[in-house]
């Protein structure tokens, strides 16, 4: 009997541990636990998903937003949003990336415009004071193609004028790949600063 009792507490606790713990993305405190599921609960990412376009005269900054489910990075599963973008500056193309967005990567996370940070109004990178304390932003990533550097990217979804937009703002620029190259690196070609994109 005590046998009996012995391999079923050993098993219920290899059951146990076989388990995937499951965090909402709203509570990540940036842990990292291996094997677990930051899964999107509630549903926060989903409304950032679609294509949006800043247009001022012959300059456009165009993204597309899409969400992914249990992703896999190497260490743990995520919902996420990744995403591709074009960038024309007074008429000339700078980077257009957007054809890589049905790519699917080993890890999603290489794809342009990456992340899954919800963000209050008081977020350090971008605070808005003029948010509620209900609404939920998005701070992701942003490669830059040019000079491979990574910028943060936020992003607010609001409505103005009766009209879907996005509000961005693209800082902090720093990094990149190290590549042997003669001459100095290559600089941030993305439009840094606040720009309101309208949902397509």
């Amino acid at each position: 009997m005590k046998n009996l009792i012995l391999t079923m507490l050993l098993l219920l606790s290899i059951n146990c541990k076989a388990q995937t713990s499951i965090i909402n993305i709203i509570d990540d405190d940036g842990s990292e636990i291996n094997g677990a599921y930051y899964k999107d609960i509630d549903s926060l990412l989903d409304p950032f998903e679609g294509t949006y376009i800043y247009t001022s005269g012959s300059t456009i900054f165009k993204i597309v937003l899409i969400k992914k489910v249990l992703q896999y990075n190497s260490q743990y599963y995520e919902d996420l949003i990744i995403g591709e973008y074009q960038y024309i500056k007074d008429g000339v193309q700078i980077a257009n990336t957007l054809s890589e967005i049905s790519t699917t990567y080993l890890n999603q996370r290489n794809h342009k415009i990456e992340g899954n940070l919800i963000v209050d109004k008081n977020y350090r990178t971008w605070k808005c004071p003029s948010c509620s304390s209900a609404e939920n932003r998005l701070s992701t990533q942003i490669e830059d193609v040019v000079s491979e550097k990574i910028a943060d990217l936020i992003m607010r979804r609001t409505t103005e004028n009766g009209q879907e937009v996005m509000k961005i703002k693209i800082t902090s620029p720093s990094g990149g790949a190290y590549l042997e190259v003669e001459g100095p690196p290559a600089e941030f070609s993305l439009p840094l600063g606040e720009l309101t994109l309208i949902k397509q």
